[in-house]
């Protein structure tokens, strides 16, 4: 998978006949250029141009956009907040919203803008990750969890705000100009699955089977016991075999599906079958063939250990015979400063982990696809990160709210998504699927194959 088929399954690219706008601004810079190619080409699936120059941007023929704090006349008018022509990170800089409809709004403006905000360093704000790059209270994972966010009050994280407000954007753009024919998107679903532990009782150590049997039987869980037995024995699937399954179905109903592995075990955090297993060569060989995505699931402790890191790549590369060139961290550890750069060092074009883990809700304001910004450099870098709208484990390891709650968010998350033509990422993990263990959540995953 390269950059081209990435941008064409998360529809980011503009058509050679989609319209084209052209924006003024007294001042250019990366920022600003980084902004509009997310919200023109990625959202709008628009082209764009930007100028210093007015009487190019008078002569132009392109739909006209003054990013000034000089009002023109009849064109569309934003008045610039100074955060897009600012460089590094400002500690001190905390954007307060506006609750307004229903939304929320940061940078607000006088009169002579149109919209009435500064869309462009409102969207660069959430796309940058900036309140990432400030000084967080982390959790004892060291994450960002969603009530750090500046959008956790209220709960305007549960809903994309950067694209509601790209859309009411869209919508001022077409009463200044009619004419204006933006392309149309389509609703898409993608199922990803982080793989934690291979097979929950097949190819394991004879230490590893002796062991858990004991605990077992020490704790009364002798049902546990027999299944471990019936597997062993090839009575019964192993509970999380659920491979050919998942692909048969990702075929079926045409679902984009992308898993990610874990490629260390015998620590508190990492443990699955021995990565240099036979069983991880024969399940690599059946997903070539299956023409699914699938990547490295980075262990726990590579986001302080970029040696780590490697080794875990070169091993999974070389077991897969794949170029392995997506990622999703092990409980979602990601350090915005140095987590990026790793991968990038290790061949990575996609990321996967923009997500929280402790409840369903947007990260970074979006759903859309968008390029790590390295604010230290103040420059776009070739790492696209992939934001997920929810996990699993929100419903059974942060809440108990169980499966019936979990399908009613979780649907009305999708519709969300469906209204505004946009992507719709969801995590699940080998083990949901285990009804034992999580009773109706293989089910759910099914029901989502249906959106």
């Amino acid at each position: 998978m390269d950059h081209k088929s990435l941008h064409k399954l998360f529809q980011l690219t503009p058509k050679s006949d989609a319209p084209e706008f052209i924006i003024y601004s007294s001042k250019l810079n990366e920022r600003l250029n980084y902004t509009c190619k997310f919200i023109f080409e990625f959202v709008l699936n628009c082209k764009y141009s930007i100028t210093e120059n007015k009487q190019l941007f008078k002569n132009s023929n392109a739909f006209k956009i003054s990013y000034s704090t000089h009002s023109e006349k009849e064109i569309i008018n934003i008045s610039p907040y100074d955060l897009l022509f600012k460089t590094g990170v400002d500690e001190s800089y905390k954007p307060k919203g506006t609750a307004k409809n229903g939304a929320l709004y940061f940078h607000m403006s006088d009169s002579s803008c149109d919209l009435g905000y500064d869309i462009f360093s409102s969207v660069f704000y959430f796309i940058s990750r900036y309140e990432e790059w400030q000084k967080f209270e982390a959790d004892k994972h060291g994450r960002f969890e969603l009530q750090q966010s500046v959008l956790f009050k209220d709960g305007h994280h549960l809903k994309p705000q950067v694209n509601s407000w790209i859309e009411e954007f869209k919508q001022a753009l077409l009463k200044f100009y009619p004419s204006i024919k933006f392309p149309q998107k389509k609703f898409q679903y993608i199922s990803t699955v982080d793989v934690d532990n291979l097979y929950a009782y097949k190819h394991k150590s004879s230490a590893r089977i002796i062991g858990a049997s004991g605990r077992d039987v020490i704790t009364f869980k002798l049902n546990n016991l027999i299944r471990r037995f019936n597997v062993l024995q090839g009575k019964m699937r192993d509970p999380f075999d659920v491979y050919d399954e998942l692909n048969e179905l990702s075929k079926a109903k045409n679902i984009p599906l992308f898993y990610f592995f874990l490629q260390r075990t015998g620590t508190e955090y990492d443990r699955t079958v021995d990565p240099n297993s036979s069983a991880f060569k024969e399940l690599f060989e059946k997903l070539n063939k299956s023409g699914v995505g699938y990547g490295l699931h980075p262990s726990y402790e590579t986001i302080n250990n970029n040696e780590l890191l490697k080794q875990e790549f070169d091993l999974m590369r070389k077991n897969s015979n794949s170029p392995i060139q997506i990622s999703r961290q092990h409980y979602l550890r990601f350090n915005m400063k140095t987590t990026p750069r790793q991968l990038i060092s290790n061949g990575v074009i996609a990321d996967f982990s923009m997500g929280f883990a402790s409840g369903a809700g947007y990260r970074a304001g979006t759903f859309t696809p968008f390029y790590y910004y390295d604010l230290e450099n103040e420059k776009a870098s070739d790492l696209l990160m992939v934001p997920f709208t929810v996990m699993d484990g929100v419903y059974f390891i942060y809440s108990n709210a169980g499966v019936a709650a979990a399908e009613k968010q979780i649907l009305e998350l999708a519709e969300e998504a469906k209204r505004l033509n946009g992507i719709f990422v969801t995590v699940f993990h080998e083990r949901t699927f285990d009804e034992v263990l999580y009773p109706g959540f293989g089910g759910l995953y099914r029901k989502l194959q249906e959106l």
